[in-house]
């Protein structure tokens, strides 16, 4: 199984933790253990390796809930243990914090940040072949807020990401990733007005500025860029039957290494929190963005994704969870492209407020143009969960 589970957090109220109370503050301790067999470990286009993963994942979360202000910290680990290829086997961890603060109804702040260490997928289009997969250390603050007055309402927010990439072994060698190493900033803001209750006519903007550690990367190359992208659409906010935005515009982004061609062109976002009954949740999403890359002659990676989430309370202890993805990456400036299609379905069991179990299927499958990118991935797995 593939990373953490929220499906519990679902479940009804008499299956929730109720957690250890500690003055004001609620802690939530969680443990789950996964047993995964993957037959294509590598994400190899040919001789795939198949083998069975072990999985701890401790987790703790601490709550403050006050009148005028919220505030969650977050941290959990994973350690994964593979019974053959071991050199595949990894420790990751995540920290989130974040909070909310209300002056009034009409204004509040909110910031977060994001510590991770986590471990890029094999057959990810940034992966090399290396022994092991490549460690990606993620620094991520962001702070913002909204004003609410009558119908209008407008929203700021500013954030700078810093990512780092370890160097990773060959049989041959060693992969240098620092020239992947950047940190990214992004402004963003958001204005609506409400035309009638529960439709508002919505304006988005964002600029952003991508700066690299390394003036050029192994092919020579300057990527630092900026970019841009200004899009407008419609909110939609209906009670407890769908909530969401549809927003179609603009997107650019420039590189300052003149030999690179610069992504342009429609720019989409999505996503809708779809209630058709009280037991089922449909959440479809659909975006075009632009993403890094350090692939030679290419610029940047352009994007369009479409997938959806739907959830089912079978029974007020059983939850039914499918997922359904695409992905089509255009590479700009070597007219190539590829494909991944990702499906899975879970359904997850509650003993009671303390216990639950797992079993997932899951499929992926890549369509690439780019030699040796292609393959087929198999998961099924087995998850035990413990919490308070």
């Amino acid at each position: 199984m593939r990373g953490k589970n929220d499906d519990t957090e679902q479940l009804a109220d008499r299956y929730q933790p109720k957690g250890i109370t500690l003055g004001k503050f609620l802690l939530l301790p969680k443990i789950e253990f996964d047993q995964t067999y993957n037959d294509n470990v590598y994400a190899s286009e040919k001789d795939k390796k198949g083998d069975f993963i072990s999985i701890v994942r401790p987790e703790v979360t601490l709550r403050l809930r006050e009148p005028t202000y919220s505030w969650n910290t977050n941290a959990n680990i994973e350690a994964s243990r593979y019974s053959q290829y071991k050199d595949d086997n990894t420790v990751q961890g995540r920290l989130v914090t974040d909070g909310v603060y209300e002056f009034n109804r009409s204004l509040e702040v909110s910031g977060s940040y994001i510590f991770s260490a986590l471990a890029e997928e094999r057959g990810s289009n940034e992966a090399e072949q290396g022994k092991e997969p490549t460690k990606v250390w993620t620094n991520d603050a962001r702070i913002g807020g909204k004003i609410r007055q009558g119908r209008y309402s407008f929203a700021l927010d500013g954030g700078a990401t810093k990512l780092s990439y370890d160097n990773v072994p060959t049989t041959t060698g060693t992969i240098d990733n620092s020239d992947r190493d950047r940190t990214q900033y992004v402004l963003s803001g958001r204005a609506s007005y409400e035309i009638f209750p529960g439709y508002a006519a919505v304006l988005a903007a964002s600029v952003n500025q991508r700066d690299y550690d390394r003036g050029s990367d192994r092919g020579g190359y300057n990527r630092d860029s900026s970019g841009y992208r200004v899009e407008g659409g419609i909110g939609v906010d209906l009670a407890e039957t769908i909530r969401g935005d549809f927003l179609v515009g603009y997107l650019s982004q420039d590189y300052k290494d003149k030999r690179f061609k610069d992504p342009a062109g429609l720019a989409f976002k999505a996503s809708f929190n779809w209630t058709p009954s009280r037991l089922t949740l449909v959440v479809p999403a659909f975006e075009r963005s632009v993403q890094e890359t350090t692939m030679l002659n290419v610029s940047g990676m352009v994007r369009t994704s479409a997938s959806v989430l739907v959830r089912h309370e079978y029974a007020r202890n059983i939850l039914l969870t499918g997922f359904a993805g695409v992905y089509y990456d255009d590479f700009k400036g070597i007219n190539r492209d590829s494909f991944l299609y990702e499906m899975r379905g879970r359904v997850t069991y509650a003993f009671n407020e303390n216990v639950f179990v797992s079993g997932e299927l899951a499929h992926r499958t890549k369509d690439s143009e780019l030699v040796g990118r292609s393959f087929d991935q198999n998961f099924i797995g087995l998850r035990l969960g413990l919490q308070m």
